[in-house]
C-alpha cells in the first residue's frame, strides 16, 4: 500500500533514502530548529498582513504604515514564542540577529507588495479594491486519495484571469533549486486534480528578494505525477536495507548535523 507523500517527504528522499527511512518509516523525532520556528512565525504575520483594513492606513505614509504593522506583529509572536526559542538554547544575541533578519525580510515583501498595490489601485481605481484583489486566498491543504500526495500551499493569487500558487520562503537565496522546483510542481499537479484546471504559473516569494515564478504546463504536471509515482515504487518497503544513505555534506556541517546521524553512524553498513 502506498504511503501519503509530500514535497517535504519526496524531496527528503531524494536527499537521502535512509533519511527518509527514519523520518517517515520508523517516525524518529526530529529536533526543533531556528528556521522552522522562524518560518512559521513569519507565515502567521503575512496571515496577519493580509487581514489588514487598508483605509485605516494613511494613504501618504501607506508604505511605512505597511512597515509597521509587520513589524509589530513580528515582535509580538516572537515574544509569544519566547520559550520554544529559548529551548533552542541559541544565546540571545544569534536569537537578536534571526528576529532582525526576520524584520529584514518582511520589510522587502512590503516594499515590493507596496509597489505592486499602488500600480494596481491605477487600474481599479481604489487602495481598497486593489488590495482586495492582491490578497490571495491562504493555507490550503489539498490531499489527493489516488495519488497519495498531499501539499499545503501557502497562498493562491487569482486575478486578472490567472492563477498563481505562491510559497513563502525565509532563505537567504533566491535560487528556485531542484527541490523547490518540485515542491512547486506538485502543487501544481494537486491544484488540477482538485480544480480541473491547472495555475498558470507557480512560484516562490523570496521575502528578502521578491518572487521567482515557473510557467505551468502539461509536460511538468507529467514528469511530476511520473516522479510521484516513482517515490511510491521505491518507498513501499519497510526493511532499512531498501534505504541506502547518501553521505555528504549534509550528514554534518560546521555547528550542526543530520537529526539522525549519530543514529545512522551505527546502522551505515546494514
Amino acid at each position: 500500500m502506498p504511503r501519503m507523500q509530500s514535497p517535504s517527504s519526496i524531496n527528503t528522499y531524494k536527499q537521502c533514502p535512509r533519511k527518509y527511512f527514519y523520518q517517515y518509516i520508523l517516525n524518529l523525532p526530529t529536533k526543533p530548529s531556528i528556521y522552522l520556528i522562524r518560518g512559521s512565525i513569519v507565515h502567521e504575520v503575512l496571515e496577519k498582513f493580509f487581514d489588514l483594513d487598508i483605509t485605516s492606513l494613511d494613504e501618504k505614509e501607506l508604505e511605512f504604515g505597511m512597515r509597521s504593522f509587520v513589524t509589530a506583529h513580528l515582535l509580538r509572536l516572537w515574544t509569544k514564542n519566547r520559550t520554544n526559542l529559548l529551548i533552542l538554547g541559541l544565546a540571545e544575541e544569534e536569537l537578536e540577529r534571526y528576529l532582525l533578519e526576520s524584520q529584514d525580510m518582511l520589510q522587502g515583501f512590503v516594499t515590493i507588495f507596496a509597489k505592486k498595490l499602488r500600480k494596481r489601485a491605477e487600474i481599479c481605481g481604489t487602495l481598497k479594491e486593489a488590495f482586495s484583489e492582491l490578497t490571495p486566498s491562504v493555507e490550503e491543504e489539498i490531499i489527493n486519495p489516488d495519488l497519495k500526495v498531499k501539499g499545503f500551499i501557502d497562498a493562491i493569487h487569482t486575478h486578472d484571469k490567472e492563477t498563481v500558487i505562491m510559497d513563502y520562503k525565509t532563505s537567504k537565496k533566491d535560487e528556485l533549486t531542484p527541490a523547490y522546483r518540485l515542491q512547486l510542481s506538485i502543487y501544481a499537479l494537486l491544484y488540477k486534480l482538485k480544480y480541473g484546471k491547472a495555475p498558470d504559473k507557480v512560484g516562490i516569494n523570496f521575502l528578502k528578494f521578491g518572487e521567482r515564478m515557473m510557467d505551468v504546463d502539461e509536460k511538468l504536471l507529467e514528469e511530476t505525477k511520473k516522479e510521484v509515482r516513482l517515490i511510491h515504487e521505491l518507498t513501499q518497503t519497510d526493511k532499512i536495507k531498501d534505504f541506502p544513505t547518501n553521505v555528504g555534506p549534509l550528514c554534518k556541517w560546521n555547528g550542526g548535523q543530520c537529526d539522525f546521524y549519530d543514529t545512522c553512524i551505527k546502522q551505515r553498513d546494514i
